[in-house]
């Protein structure tokens, strides 16, 4: 049995929310909750249109949403599901399967289209940082829920929440990933240019090795396209 949570916010443009909803519906032994946090857009008409449980706050982190969800959850597997990304549904039905000898881990991460930096940045996040025990929330990770609980969920922070939950995951347990793809949009690539995204990406991971406030990195991140966090509220994203 398993659960999967959608942390919602504005996600009408890219059409993803729609894609995930309609490709996981009928799928037998799970449930999914979408933790909206204020969208003004046709995010929450999408969800009442579906068979998801929706819940409505008005949290403006993805990570606080995602903990809601978690709380929520009546299973004990847990996915942590990207809101932009689409999980093969022969993996959902895998990872139900497979909940009682998995602790927790990532599905195989692609990119909605080609090109060669971008297909390197999934075999890097994939084969090197995933050897490290670091996935991004785009790899759509699961974990048992006690196992959550116990390393104290998410921390509510507005960037690198991923990074932050798999540091305290790894120290109970190592991950493993499954070869299922989790396709995840591009729409930031496309809508900045692949090669000014990705440097945007790489001086985001100085300033957080550096330790800088995840409000200013999250501010920058989000400049232009605001989709994470609370100011994608100040958007209508259609």
């Amino acid at each position: 049995m398993l659960s999967i949570v959608v942390p919602t916010l504005n996600e009408s443009k890219t059409g993803y929310l729609s894609k995930i909803l309609n490709a996981y519906n009928g799928v037998g032994g799970i449930e999914v909750i979408c933790v909206d946090g204020g969208s003004q857009d046709d995010t929450i008409s999408i969800i009442k249109q579906s068979n998801a449980k929706l819940i409505i706050t008005d949290i403006g982190s993805r990570a606080g949403r995602l903990n809601t969800g978690i709380k929520q959850a009546k299973f004990d597997m847990v996915l942590l599901h990207h809101p932009r990304s689409l999980v093969d549904v022969e993996g959902i039905k895998a990872l139900t399967n497979r909940t009682s000898d998995i602790r927790w881990g990532a599905f195989t991460h692609q990119f909605s289209i080609s090109h060669p930096l971008l297909n390197f940045t999934s075999w890097y996040s994939n084969h090197i940082r995933g050897r490290r025990g670091i996935y991004y929330l785009d790899h759509c990770l699961f974990a048992q829920k006690q196992l959550l609980l116990d390393v104290g969920l998410l921390p509510e922070i507005d960037i690198f929440e991923d990074t932050e939950i798999c540091l305290r995951l790894k120290k109970q347990a190592n991950p493993i990933r499954l070869p299922f793809i989790s396709q995840t949009s591009a729409v930031r690539f496309q809508s900045h240019g692949v090669y000014r995204q990705a440097l945007k990406n790489q001086y985001l991971k100085w300033l957080y090795y550096f330790k800088r406030s995840d409000k200013e990195m999250n501010r920058l991140y989000e400049k232009g396209i605001e989709l994470n966090t609370e100011y994608a509220k100040k958007h209508n994203h259609k």
